[in-house]
């Protein structure tokens, strides 16, 4: 086995977060009086992640596409339909919200609002350069 000079060796961390076959399911009701569930809406229909110490996530996609919807139910805003969702070796994704809130202390969801970070009357190239020039 070779080793070039330039490669490093990376001993893998520990996983930090793991969501296996995530679904979440959104009940559609008719009926004034008895309401009966006619369909569902697939928000997140069979996600698995892996995240650990030290690695950033990102999520990209469609407007709509499920991804609020995930890091809500990681983070036990909404209860899952099923899976599982296992933080620091502990399977958080049966606890309650005030069980679970002391896990994830240090846990933020950051959500993505362009009218809020970027102004949109201004060119691209400003918005880039603005940087180089602070």
């Amino acid at each position: 086995m070779s080793s070039r000079p330039d490669e490093t060796f990376n001993p893998p961390s520990e996983v930090l977060l793991r969501v296996e076959h995530l679904k979440k399911y959104f009940p559609i009701r008719r009926g004034i009086v008895f309401q009966r569930e006619v369909g569902r809406v697939h928000a997140v229909d069979d996600v698995s992640i892996e995240l650990r110490t030290g690695e950033t996530l990102g999520l990209v996609g469609e407007s709509g596409c499920g991804k609020s919807t995930l890091g809500r139910c990681i983070i036990s805003l909404l209860e899952l339909t099923s899976g599982t969702v296992m933080f620091d070796g502990t399977d958080i994704s049966r606890l309650s919200r005030r069980a679970v809130r002391p896990m994830l202390g240090d846990v933020q969801m950051v959500f993505q609002d362009p009218y809020a970070s970027l102004n949109p009357g201004n060119r691209v190239g400003t918005i880039i350069a603005d940087p180089l020039r602070i």
